[in-house]
């Protein structure tokens, strides 16, 4: 039963805004969404491709180490090295050719060339997380995304709205039916899943807009903070939190995996959410002629 405090009126209300706000960033979430899942593992393709473990031994130094790297780099200008704080991990040569700037990795122990410190996998995934942070915008990009934000803040607002307020509601969160190519199914998977990842997407939401902009957040830490002379601020730790969860900075390995697959669910819920609606113009189109 709906409760009298919720209206068919505002449920309808409340639909035709999420189905409008969906539609009209349907694209914008989709490559949100599976640019945020692909630049999970960042960390891990800088280390993996940059810091690769060596055999420590005794450092090159003085004449043996100029003679290796002149060996190593014939015909460029060695403008820095830059030595790593571990001892298993290479040196950062940085060379220059004709006004050509390049950066290099250099085993200091064995004097021999590794390969570029920024690699072609690295450039794509440095792309994508430009793609993601700033739309490839620089900070307009950012600030779009701040009020993307606060786009997909109401619009997990106005889904859980009509979820509560509509008949079945907890049926429609357990259970989507059998599978087929409808509205109906894909309406039901859209629910189910929008219900379950809602506090995650709102988490997104909130960071994104803290990314954007931060001093609305500091503005209201202050405001909160009864003792402007101690280094703790009402909410920063909450917002450390969110933060971290919205990269999926936790449980190791595992967690990133999970993670992974928790940053496409978006995507999901906007192929569902249009399917859904396309679908159903089809069978109203069909139903009217």
């Amino acid at each position: 039963m709906v409760p009298a405090s919720r209206p068919p009126f505002l449920r309808h209300v409340a639909a035709q805004i999420h189905r409008w706000i969906g539609l009209v960033l349907a694209a914008y979430l989709l490559v949100l969404s599976v640019t945020g899942s692909l630049i999970v593992l960042r960390p891990q393709f800088h280390r993996w491709l940059t810091q690769p473990q060596l055999e420590v031994g005794v450092p090159l130094a003085g004449e043996s180490r100029e003679g290796a790297l002149r060996r190593a780099y014939p015909g460029f200008v060695i403008e820095s090295i830059r030595s790593p704080r571990r001892p298993d991990r290479p040196s950062i040569v940085v060379l220059n050719h004709d006004g050509k700037r390049a950066e290099r990795l250099f085993d200091p122990y064995r004097g021999v060339d590794l390969g570029s410190a920024y690699p072609p996998i690295l450039k794509a995934v440095e792309w994508m997380v430009n793609l993601h942070d700033n739309l490839l915008g620089g900070r307009t990009g950012r600030m779009i995304n701040g009020v993307g934000g606060v786009a997909l803040t109401a619009l997990v607002m106005t889904g859980l709205w009509v979820w509560w307020s509509g008949r079945g509601r907890w049926r429609n969160v357990v259970s989507t039916g059998r599978p087929a190519i409808s509205s109906v199914f894909s309406r039901r998977l859209h629910v189910a899943l929008g219900f379950w990842v809602s506090a995650m997407l709102l988490v997104w939401a909130v960071t994104a807009i803290y990314f954007a902009f931060p001093g609305l957040f500091d503005g209201l830490f202050d405001l909160l903070d009864a003792d402007p002379d101690d280094d703790v601020r009402p909410g920063e730790q909450v917002l450390d939190g969110l933060i971290k969860l919205h990269f999926g900075r936790m449980g190791g390995m595992a967690g990133r995996t999970a993670w992974i697959v928790l940053g496409l669910l978006p995507a999901v819920l906007v192929v569902t959410g249009v399917m859904a609606w396309w679908l159903r113009r089809r069978r109203d189109a069909a139903t009217v002629s």
